[in-house]
């Protein structure tokens, strides 16, 4: 397809998607410029949160895929790249289980800044937002919470 408006410069994002289906997509996500994060790009959260219905990743083989962001189970990306979500001196520091309803379980601390007002962990996971971030050593992991069938904390 030619494209008729210039395109923003991104930033390949490497990922590991699971999905649904039972099936993990490997490969690159694109960010878009934003200059109010440090890294100076949107984070692989904002891109999973947004409006459009199937996102692209680029593929090790060249080519490329779009998947359904309702379909994915969980997005893995390095803790210290572009994509992850900064996370400020609020941040919990609770240790949590996920089981997914594929019976899959993530552990990690949770990486989420709670408002004052919002002291119980029922509240982490009824704010906004499709998916919750959890750290995992050098790994970021997202679990989209339309999959979560339990925490444990």
């Amino acid at each position: 397809m030619p494209d008729s408006f210039p395109r923003p410069r991104t930033t390949p994002c490497p990922v590991r998607l699971r999905m649904a289906d039972g099936s993990t997509v490997e490969g690159n996500v694109w960010l878009l410029p934003d200059a109010g994060r440090p890294s100076g790009v949107t984070s692989v959260e904002a891109l999973l949160d947004g409006d459009r219905e199937f996102i692209a990743v680029g593929l090790p083989s060249g080519g490329s895929l779009l998947v359904n962001r309702s379909a994915i189970r969980t997005a893995e990306l390095a803790a210290g790249g572009p994509g992850a979500a900064d996370v400020d001196d609020g941040a919990s520091l609770d240790v949590l289980t996920l089981r997914l309803d594929s019976g899959e379980e993530v552990s990690g601390v949770l990486r989420a800044v709670t408002r004052a007002e919002a002291g119980r962990m029922s509240d982490v996971f009824n704010s906004a937002g499709r998916f919750i971030a959890l750290g995992a050593g050098d790994r970021l992991v997202l679990v989209a919470r339309n999959r979560i069938v339990r925490v444990t904390f």
